[in-house]
């Protein structure tokens, strides 16, 4: 899985105007930093919400299953990596939550 992630490790500035969200405000502006630390992504994302309020978040996915969640109303979240996307799933129980996607367009460029 480390070489497929590959494209998509580094820092991203967001561009809302090119990215879609079908859920909430989206944000006025963000940067998402990807890296492989061991056995998982690290992700650290920095921005603006929609709403003004500064956000900063880091997480860990694992590279070898799913990852337990100890907060919040889901259970898991699963990696996805295919040619030119990365995903992310959250399982409540068995059933599928939610899912976001990244996706790579013109060189250097993910929406």
């Amino acid at each position: 899985m480390r070489e497929e992630l590959e494209p998509f490790l580094g820092e991203w500035v967001l561009d809302p105007t090119r990215s879609a969200y079908s859920g909430g405000v989206p944000p006025e502006e963000g940067r998402y930093g990807l890296r492989v630390e061991g056995d998982e992504l690290v992700a650290v994302i920095e921005g603006v919400r929609g709403t003004g309020e500064a956000v900063h978040v880091e997480y860990r996915l694992s590279l070898t299953g799913d990852t337990r969640l100890s907060d919040g109303p889901f259970d898991r979240v699963r990696l996805l990596v295919e040619p030119n996307a990365l995903g992310t799933v959250v399982f409540d129980g068995d059933a599928e939550a939610a899912r976001a996607w990244r996706i790579l367009g013109a060189p250097d460029e993910m929406t």
